[in-house]
């Protein structure tokens, strides 16, 4: 096997382990054979095994015709490696008697020196009919080729042709073979236009063979080094996160490690990561750098195909993970049917990917390479793209609300056909938006950036996301202080507070709303200032204030009756429902949830409903009414369900085991509470964890199974504390005092 240095070759550990094409000199060093062997090699190539495979089972004598393998991905992955180690095995299987011919046809090289078929056929002649004669014309040495092929058929002496960097179809159509057993395995950035071909697209490595790549290569390097060995998690990050299990950018890593023994992971994780820094994409170990590579792509595009690739660094001003076609077409100011052609174009360039689920994205590296590009892109030009951007995210937002929070017989935006179809989107775009509201204060897109957060707070909510309600809060606040507007100020600490109450933060959320009542007390505005004394009537009585709370929500259901306004007055009388039942007022909390399940039954509104349901289970309970109870929790677990409210359904669920075991019907009970874990759980609802824990742990004391119990009452312990619910772990410690 050839082991001469000529392309990137990644994905071995240690450099003599490479599979390196020879260096193309001129025409007669085109093209050159690959002998064997693999043995020693295997044991180094990491990461691979699953692709060799599927590659050797397409290239082996009982493979079925077509004959032709097109390996492509983003510069860096080790496509040639892989190709290369293909090659060779299948050579020492003896499956090619008539030779492994490799051509490195350079296609990304920045000096654009493409090499065309008519550089290789007298190259080819002379391996494969080395007693032939080469015609003088290019033409006729390519007829001579192809006879010489099927001659070699005829003969049962299979060849398989390595094509190696292959940038267009033209460099490689003329060479393939026509007909019989022989094989050719391409490699490019590019998807090519190869009908006949069987396409195989070659991704980064998997977090584990990343890791053992760095660490793999720098043992080999430094047989000594336990770097790697008591920087096991920073090793890891390096290669999974900083380097994005690239092989290329984990191999110069590995080797900048190697040359600086005194260089700790971590502070080598400091520079790459650094927000004044160049990034891994620019590091070199004085050879390679991985910034060449995406560059030789870059320059191939831009010759090409100019609007896909200004398009490119537009798409990094996107906050998120992925996008969506919709958000390409803003950053882009051009409608969706032709954008998405350009992200087609970048797709087949290796340069951006397609999700399973329709979305679009881009390797880390390549997303730092095209940002440095987009600093030397007009700035007048970047700030129209991002507002853009953040207008869409603004607007669709919006209607996605529109649809969640619609009563029936409301206009709602008929961007979505649904409310199904709303929250799809919603669930979809949350890395997006959340950042997004970052973004808009970032950019001093004040305006934008309280829409967006007032538009998204009910959805983080109702979606269990509270520290993401809690950050998108601040900003808008932030933003409001900016604008100087006293009404977005009033309606940004209302928001604040509630996101506060939510992660029971109570003083904090007691001060928040109270200066949202002030703010809107001074405005005259009387819809907000209901809005602030419903809110800072739940802060108080979650505070133990109850008689407060019960004045609060008052205040609130009056100013909403006089405002005609039948909707905010249905939540005031459920908030002021809670308060009475804190005070024990059970008679008189049953017919405030009963009035606030009248009006959203009037309204439509369903979920407010189920709310209003559970609420009245809560009050039947404590007057030892609980078929009634569980009748009201079945009624508030069954709607949730059909809205997809899963944490008032795990609420519901919780409940209904508490009445169920009132009636000793212990197994019932300890279900309803397994089946409400479940559902906190999913949803990272630490408290409402702890609850259930504490309830399945009162169950089977109940059934005798003291052991049990105990566990579960440690298990509630330890979900409180991460909760930082002092008050309930303090609780259930007494409990579990006595239980032992």
């Amino acid at each position: 096997m050839h082991a001469t240095h000529g392309g990137a070759a990644l994905g071995i550990v240690g450099r003599d382990a490479y599979f390196y094409p020879p260096a193309v000199t001129g025409a007669a060093a085109v093209v050159t054979t690959i002998t064997g062997s693999t043995q020693n090699a295997r044991e180094l190539f990491v990461g691979r095994d699953e692709q060799i495979t599927q590659l050797l089972n397409l290239l082996a004598p009982s493979g079925r015709w077509p004959g032709t393998i097109a390996v492509s991905g983003m510069g860096g992955l080790g496509k040639t490696a892989l190709a290369s180690h293909t090659a060779s095995a299948a050579a020492d299987r003896g499956w090619f008697p008539g030779g492994v011919l490799f051509v490195n046809l350079r296609g990304y090289e920045l000096d654009d020196q493409q090499v065309m078929p008519g550089r290789v056929f007298a190259s080819m002649l002379r391996i494969l009919d080395p007693d032939g004669q080469v015609p003088a014309t290019v033409d006729e040495q390519a007829a001579a080729y192809h006879l010489a092929l099927n001659r070699l058929a005829t003969q049962e002496r299979r060849v398989l042709l390595v094509l190696d960097n292959a940038a267009a179809s033209t460099q490689v159509t003329d060479l393939l073979p026509r007909q019989g057993p022989h094989r050719a395995l391409i490699t490019s950035r590019d998807t090519l236009a190869l009908p006949s071909a069987r396409q195989f697209v070659l991704d980064v490595l998997r977090a584990d063979d990343a890791l053992r790549l760095l660490v793999g290569g720098l043992a080999r390097r430094c047989y000594d080094d336990r770097r790697a060995e008591l920087e096991l998690d920073a090793a890891e990050r390096l290669a999974v996160t900083v380097c994005g299990a690239l092989p290329l950018a984990v191999e110069i890593t590995t080797a900048v490690l190697a040359d600086e023994p005194g260089l700790s992971i971590a502070d080598l994780i400091a520079e790459l990561t650094a927000a004044d820094g160049n990034g891994v994409h620019r590091l070199s170990d004085g050879e390679r750098i991985v910034a060449t590579a995406i560059d030789q792509s870059w320059h191939r595009l831009r010759a090409r195909h100019t609007d896909a690739a200004q398009l490119l660094p537009l798409l990094t001003i996107n906050p998120g993970p992925d996008f969506h076609t919709d958000a390409a077409a803003a950053l882009a100011g051009r409608p969706a049917a032709i954008t998405v052609a350009w992200l087609r174009t970048l797709r087949h360039a290796s340069l951006l990917r397609r999700t399973e689920n329709g979305r679009w994205t881009m390797h880390d590296l390549i997303r730092s390479h095209a940002r440095e590009h987009l600093h030397h892109t007009d700035t007048t030009n970047q700030s129209a793209a991002t507002h853009r951007l953040l207008e869409h995210y603004a607007n669709t937002t919006a209607a996605a609300e529109d649809h969640l929070q619609g009563l029936p017989g409301q206009p709602v935006p008929e961007r979505f056909a649904g409310q199904v179809e709303a929250l799809a989107w919603l669930n979809a775009e949350r890395a997006n938006l959340t950042a997004a509201v970052d973004l808009a204060l970032t950019a001093h897109q004040f305006a934008l950036t309280t829409r967006l957060a007032s538009s998204l707070g009910p959805y983080l909510n109702w979606r269990r996301h509270l520290n993401d309600w809690l950050i998108t809060s601040q900003h808008a606040l932030t933003a409001a202080q900016h604008l100087d507007d006293p009404q977005a100020l009033g309606i940004g600490w209302n928001d604040l507070g509630n996101a506060l109450q939510e992660l029971r933060r109570f003083d904090d959320a007691i001060t928040a709303h109270q200066t949202a009542r002030d703010i809107s007390q001074e405005l005259g505005n009387r819809h907000l200032e209901g809005m602030a004394w419903d809110a800072l009537g739940s802060a108080l009585g979650s505070s133990q204030r109850f008689d407060d709370a019960i004045t609060a929500h008052q205040t609130a259901r009056d100013i909403f009756q006089k405002l005609g306004n039948r909707h905010r007055e249905g939540m005031a009388w459920n908030n002021l429902g809670n308060a009475l039942q804190d005070l024990k007022r059970f008679d008189d909390a049953i017919t405030a949830h009963q009035t606030a399940r009248n009006v959203y039954q009037e309204l439509g509104d369903r979920r407010r409903e189920a709310s209003a349901w559970h609420n009245l289970g809560l009050a039947l309970h404590e007057l030892r009414r609980f078929d009634d109870a569980i009748t009201a929790y079945q009624t508030a677990r069954d709607i949730s369900q059909e809205l997809g409210n899963r944490h008032l359904e795990g609420m519901a669920w919780d409940a209904l085991g508490r009445t169920l075991r009132k009636l000793r019907r212990f197994d019932d009970a300890l279900t309803a509470h397994q089946t409400a874990r479940d559902i906190y759980q999913q949803l990272n609802d630490h408290h409402g964890e702890g609850m259930t824990w504490r309830n399945t742990a009162i169950t089977l004391r109940n059934l005798g199974h003291i052991e049990e119990a105990k566990a579960s009452g440690a298990e509630a312990l330890r979900a409180f504390r991460i909760a930082g619910d002092l008050h309930a772990e303090k609780y259930v410690k007494k409990w579990l005092d006595k239980l032992h």
